[in-house]
């Protein structure tokens, strides 16, 4: 099967690559953006697939589930693609909040089978979702330093408990 279209089928407003497909879509910004919000994560997404990845596994934090964090870049990384699929490929339509049910649930599924005591039950786990990330122990993150050789960027905690990035003085 030959695919002409060579526009992003979620927005049709840039070409699609695996950049603007999984991190710049205007259609997917706003997820990543929501995601990032639960753990009071602020600021720009890298430049590109590998980047984002490393910058996501590269959480270091007191009080939050890494494990489930880093699966959770999997969960919905796998429902962008197969949403974009199913738009290419089925004619279905672009849906934010289908996208991101199945991003949870995909999470949700995989914790359930992989991660030894997890039992909680789907509409708990969809419904506080931020928590879900959470240790009983509070949330404070702590991330180290993004390797972006052009755009030296440092991740710090602001007293009130906010991650902001720093853009680093070049000498």
């Amino acid at each position: 099967m030959s695919i002409l279209e060579m526009s992003c089928p979620l927005c049709r407003n840039a070409d699609e690559d695996a950049a603007h497909l999984f991190l710049h879509c205007s259609r997917i910004q706003p997820i990543w953006w929501e995601s990032m919000s639960w753990l009071n994560l602020k600021g720009a997404a890298p430049l590109t697939p590998k980047q984002h990845f490393l910058q996501h596994m590269d959480v270091q934090a007191h009080g939050v589930r890494i494990n489930r964090w880093q699966c959770w870049w999997l969960a919905l990384t796998w429902s962008i693609w197969r949403h974009r699929n199913n738009i290419v490929f089925s004619n279905e339509t672009f849906n934010a909040n289908k996208l991101f049910d199945d991003a949870i649930f995909n999470l949700w599924t995989w914790l359930r089978n992989f991660e030894k005591g997890f039992t909680i039950h789907f509409n708990q786990w969809s419904s506080n979702i931020r928590q879900g990330f959470c240790t009983s122990s509070g949330q404070h993150m702590y991330i180290s330093s993004i390797p972006i050789p052009w755009f030296p960027l440092r991740i710090c905690m602001s007293e009130c408990g906010t991650i902001v990035m720093v853009l680093l003085a070049v000498i």
